[in-house]
């Protein structure tokens, strides 16, 4: 009988089971811990776990704004048009510094996001730069020629004084300028006008950043299918030509008819940390009984590339005692 090798990501596991108060336990999820044994693909950052996974070399910035057009798209487009993510943030300001506090849209209604991205649309269009916003949730820009410099990713930025996250290459002082026309312009929208007055949280910025061209493909047999909703590992998936499934189908999906190698990158799809675990452990015990069968094996990363491999003969080591996950995540193992 042919196994299907089944990868599954789950790039917040830690934080996720940090955030949970009171302990819980998760047999299926401890199984694989307690009883796998290490395979760890140490990466810089999640992303470049992703592109590791489907064999894929880095050099430099990640392209994420690239693949996440195509994923938005659900096909790609010509190769040689260099790609900027231009993400709706927040910035609050003290005394002495401005701080990128949280991005996306929070509460706002579809109308309010629309005129939001009005807004915005307006001034790069004035600026004669190529606004793409397939997705309600994120949008891209398209340029003729690449930067000579790159921009501090989105998820290093939240936090750090802009100042500091911003880039000071000569070339930069174009695209500051472009934020400050943004901010001026969100300062005087409807939208944030209303909210300020409400004391609600306002979309004031955006942040570019993930800037690059489409990557090379590899051999498509990598991988044979991706489960996922997140758009680096999406777009990796339609650039390499695999079949390609939302998170949700991989548990009600027939793993058998995937092909021999299937990837599952699981992103949270609430703000609660029990219930997503919850359908992740799910997940997972239908994952080991495949493994129990003979009919597949899984290799469990986290976003650090922290792994576990774990096929039918793990089950029976049975000097190897099950932990809960808070415990297991904080050990400098899998630290």
């Amino acid at each position: 009988m042919t196994q299907t090798h089944i990868t599954l990501l789950v790039e917040d596991l830690k934080s996720m089971v940090a955030a949970i108060d009171e302990p819980h336990r998760f047999a299926a999820l401890e199984q694989v811990f307690a009883k796998g044994d290490a395979c760890n693909l140490p990466a810089d950052t999640p992303n470049h776990l992703r592109f590791s996974l489907f064999g894929i070399e880095t050099v430099g910035e990640l392209p994420v704004a690239a693949l996440t057009h195509v994923s938005d798209r659900s096909r790609a487009r010509q190769k040689s048009y260099y790609w900027l993510r231009s993400d709706p943030v927040t910035l609050w300001a003290d005394m002495a510094q401005v701080f990128m506090t949280s991005y996306g849209f929070a509460d706002l209604d579809p109308y309010e996001r629309n005129e939001i991205e009005n807004c915005i649309r307006t001034v790069l269009m004035e600026e004669g730069i190529d606004f793409h916003s397939d997705h309600p949730e994120r949008w891209c820009i398209a340029l003729n020629k690449p930067l000579e410099f790159e921009f501090t990713p989105l998820d290093e930025a939240l936090g750090m004084d802009v100042a500091d996250a911003l880039p000071t290459h000569p070339e930069a002082r174009f695209w500051k300028r472009i934020l400050n026309e943004i901010q001026v312009a969100l300062h005087h929208c409807p939208v944030n006008i209303r909210r300020r007055q409400r004391g609600k949280q306002e979309i004031n910025s955006v942040w570019f950043w993930g800037g690059g061209f489409l990557p090379d493909t590899v051999a498509h047999n990598v991988i044979d299918t991706v489960y996922s909703n997140n758009p680096v590992t999406r777009g990796l998936a339609i650039i390499n030509d695999c079949r390609l499934k939302k998170q949700n189908m991989a548990g009600v999906g027939n793993f058998s008819r995937d092909g021999r190698s299937v990837l599952i990158d699981w992103i949270p799809a609430s703000l609660y940390a029990v219930e997503e675990l919850e359908h992740l452990e799910i997940l997972c015990g239908q994952l080991l009984q495949l493994v129990d069968r003979n009919q597949a094996e899984l290799i469990l990363y986290d976003g650090s590339g922290y792994g576990k491999h774990y096929d039918r003969s793990a089950r029976r080591r049975f000097w190897r005692r099950k932990q809960a996950l808070n415990s297991v995540l904080s050990s400098p193992a899998g630290a």
